[in-house]
Order: structure tokens, then sequence, then C-alpha cells
């Protein structure tokens, strides 16, 4: 294109000149003027020539000043001012068709990029080869919690995890992928799985991407399955080797003495019993996760539940010393199944007894309006030991137990809250938990208003 216009410019200029030549000519050969004059005329003739050139351009500089201005706009020429231009505006218009397909190509496959990156739970990162940032998706800017404005900016103003930067280094320098598992500390503790690979675009390397996956909760779950399958072997080593050592002291002669064998006989009754309460709780525990309960729901009155549940636990409490209360709003009712709503409570009753040496245990029912709307809370209070702050995050979790030695020694298994937890959530509500060492816990189940009656 570029070729054609100055073809055209060149031959306007020639065929300018050319005629202004050709005129001074005829002229000094009409009027036989000398050869010096006919320089003179011929000079000022070019001039008159150059002049015409120019003032017969000009038409051209306007047009081709309105198609820069359309072009410099994003706006295609108009097919008036293409064709003025002829072959030259013919050849400009096959040009911006050309332009307007791979320009809507392009920005197709980046609003698909786009909506991929967004999308993906992996956080991805890439960079140019100097270090600065091209590309940053939703993921990435969550995980690690980085500024809205990353224009500009190097990776390494990201304030990104050392590991993650280790990694893309190397990529870099060995221009091969590199993996690697990163724990980060704070604020919270979390594990990443990464891998960092060098970008390459007609064979040079243009840059390093960087895809991080958040394994946190898979750690979490495979602690909770060790932590799971150690719990259950323990529990169960400890009433079998006492099984053993019973029987081995009965069939050694324990027998023949009626006081030692029914002494050992009740040991082992205790025993059975204890083994049968774990297997029952880990088989209540494995229908609920699997969602195979049968669910039998009713209008339940929230006060008749509770004085229920009290009557169960009072005897043991006043042997202990303790005062227990019951307060319940007058017809309060809620639409849920009376015997998970039972063994919920049944279970912080235990608990509340247990680890209370003195003091009271008051249970309190209400209708409550948060900010999600009404709730029934019932409320479990106790004036116990206490949870230590770090382990309230946990206690809801199998087999967790904050004093392993006390608990064994009452009697419990650290199920009880996880199966209280996991009915909760079944009869469509949760349980919370508010405590202080030394002063007490507060354990309190929620129903949504929309079970309400």
């Amino acid at each position: 294109m570029k070729d054609k216009v100055t073809r055209f410019l060149f031959s306007r200029l020639i065929l300018s000149l050319s005629a202004g030549g050709i005129f001074a000519l005829a002229i000094s050969q009409y009027l036989q003027i000398p050869f010096a004059k006919v320089a003179a005329i011929t000079a000022v003739l070019a001039i008159v020539a150059l002049v015409f050139f120019a003032l017969s351009l000009h038409p051209l500089t306007e047009l081709f000043l309105n198609i820069s201005t359309a072009l410099k706009a994003g706006n295609r020429p108009s097919d008036l001012l293409l064709k003025e231009l002829g072959e030259l505006g013919n050849a400009l218009a096959t040009a911006w068709e050309r332009w307007e397909k791979t320009f809507g190509e392009l920005k197709g496959e980046r609003v698909l990029l786009t909506a991929i990156l967004e999308r993906m739970a992996e956080a991805v990162i890439a960079a140019d080869e100097h270090g600065n940032v091209l590309l940053i998706n939703l993921a990435a800017a969550q995980m690690f919690r980085l500024p809205p404005d990353l224009s500009e900016r190097r990776v390494t103003e990201l304030e990104l995890p050392f590991g993650l930067l280790e990694l893309m280094q190397r990529a870099m320098r060995s221009q091969a992928p590199q993996f690697g598992e990163v724990q980060l500390l704070h604020p919270e503790e979390r594990f990443l799985d990464a891998y960092a690979t060098p970008l390459f675009a007609d064979g040079k390397r243009i840059g390093v991407l960087l895809v991080a996956r958040d394994l946190t909760e898979l750690k979490r779950l495979e602690r909770i399955r060790r932590d799971f399958v150690a719990n259950v072997s323990h529990e169960l080593r400890t009433p079998i080797a006492t099984l053993r050592s019973l029987t081995e002291a009965l069939l050694m002669g324990g027998k023949d003495d009626p006081e030692v064998r029914d002494q050992f006989l009740q040991a082992i009754a205790d025993e059975a019993e204890r083994m049968s309460k774990l297997l029952e709780n880990l088989l209540e525990l494995a229908r609920l996760e699997a969602g195979r309960r049968e669910w039998h729901w009713q209008r339940v009155s929230i006060s008749d539940c509770v004085v229920k549940v009290v009557e169960r636990f009072k005897t043991v409490a006043e042997r202990k010393g303790l005062k227990v209360t019951v307060r319940a709003e007058p017809h309060l009712t809620v639409h849920t199944d009376p015997e998970a709503l039972m063994q919920i409570l049944s279970n912080l009753l235990d608990n509340a007894v247990k680890y209370t040496e003195q003091g009271e245990i008051a249970v309190i029912a209400e209708q409550v309006e948060t900010a999600n709307g009404y709730w029934v809370a019932i409320h479990v209070r106790d004036t116990g030991i206490g949870i230590p702050p770090e382990h309230l995050s946990r206690i809801f979790e199998r087999f967790y137990r904050v004093d392993k030695a006390r608990s064994r020694q009452q009697g419990g298994f650290g199920l009880g809250l996880s199966i209280a937890k996991h009915l909760a959530e079944s009869l469509g509500g949760k349980i919370t938990v508010q405590s202080e060492v030394g002063k007490g816990s507060i354990f309190t189940v929620w129903l949504p208003s929309s079970k309400l009656e």
C-alpha cells in the first residue's frame, strides 16, 4: 500500500513538471525568445507547476486526513472515502475486514480464557521473563489476599510465600517444570500443592506460569482419618486387653473364689458394655455421615423435651452436689425429630455433668431473632472446667478430647459432640460453643424458625 501511494504521488509530480516544461518550450519557439530567457521562463513555469502540484494534492491530503481520523477513532472509513482512492481504497477495505475478523477472534478467545481462569479453583499467576505480572486469576487474588490493582507490578511485590517464588525462579533457571508442596503458617496454617513452568512462544522463553492448589482440607481429612483409625484401635485395645486378663484370671482359679469371680464377672460386663456403646456410637456416626438415618418429623414441645432429658441426669448431678435448672418459653414448639433432639441434648448434658465439679447446670430454651431470621435456641450452660481457646475449633471432631486422661476416666470416647453436631445439621440447625477456662461453657443448639409450626 505504501508503494502504491508513493508511485501515485511521484507520477503526479512528474506530470506537473513535464506539463510546465512543454508549455515553456512551446512559448519560446512561438515567440522566438533566446535560450537564457527560455530557461528563466522555464524556472518560473516550474514553480508554477509545483504550485499546481501542491494544489492538486490538497484534495488527496484531505482525503488521507479523513481516513486517518476514522482509523484513529477505531472506525471503518466510509465507502465514499475508500471509493475515491480507487484500488488503494479497495486494499484498505480488504485490510480492515481482515483486521476486524482477527480482532473479533482474539477478543472471543480472551473472553473465554478469562471466564475459564475466573472459574478455576486453583490459583494462577503468570509473569514475563523480567518478573512483571501478566495475569492473576480470582482464586489467586483471594488465596494470597492480593490488592485489586496489579498493573505494572512485579511478582516480588505481591508478598507471595517464599516457597512459591523459589519455585518460579527454579522453573525460569532450569527451563523445566518444577513441583513442590508449600506450607503456610500465617495468618493460618495452610498447605499448597504448586507447580511452576516456563512459558515459550516460537521457541523463545517469554515468562513463567505458577499454579497452586489448596490442600488444607484434604490434609485435615487425612489427619482425621489417621486419628480415627488410631483412636478406634486404642479404644478397642484397652477393653479387649482387660477382658483377656480377667478371663485368664478366672481360668487360672479365680472362678473358684465366689467373691473374686463375681467381681471379675462384673468387670467383664462393664467392659463389654463399654465396647457396645463405642460400636453403637460409631454406627450412629456412620449412618449420619452416609445419610442413612431414618427421620420422624413431628411437632415437639421444647419444654417437654428439655424436662425429659434433664430428668435422666438429675440424679447423677445431685449426687455430685450440682444444681440443675430449666427455663423454657411456654408454648415453644418446633417441627423436628424428637429422638434426635433428645439425643443432642443428652450428649450436651452428659458432658456438662461430667466436667462440672461444683456450681450449677442450666438449660434455657428461647426464641431468638438474628440477622438471619428467627431461631429456636436451647442453651446448656455449666460452671465447669471450661475449654481452652485453642481447642474450641476441634472439639466437634471425632475422638477429639481436650483432656484425654480425664475423658477416659469419665468413660467418654470423644464421639458425643461429633454426633450432636451431625444431628443438629441434619435437623437444619447447628451447634455453637462459648467457653472460658475455670468459668464454664455454654453449648447452644440452634433450630431454624422455618421449622416452627
